[in-house]
């Protein structure tokens, strides 16, 4: 797996695990086997019992509706800064016991 195609991953599953609430119980559950257990189209559409066109549509829609939220509300950017900003934090935390340690 490409550096690339790993994050759009971990971007997907991230905004599943903000918005896919709001998805229709198909499109979550088709996107989460899709995105957590890796299971192809074809095998989505043996699955759900229909065609590989409209597994693949219906992943599309549920994308489609996750990042038309995320860019109306932001809730995954806002969490990606939190978490940067915990960092810097924790970071900051550890430089600042590193010199209260030295004599």
């Amino acid at each position: 797996m490409t550096a690339d195609l790993a994050r759009s991953r971990i971007s997907r599953l991230r905004l599943l695990d903000a918005y896919g609430a709001a998805l229709t119980e198909r499109q979550r559950e088709a996107l989460r086997l899709h995105l957590e257990e890796d299971w192809s189209v074809s095998e989505l559409a043996q699955s759900l019992a229909v065609s590989r066109a409209a597994a693949h549509d219906l992943l599309r829609r549920g994308l489609r509706k996750m990042e038309t939220m995320e860019q109306q509300v932001g809730l995954c950017r806002q969490l990606e800064a939190a978490e940067r900003h915990s960092e810097e934090l924790e970071e900051r935390l550890a430089s600042l016991e590193r010199g209260a340690a030295r004599p």
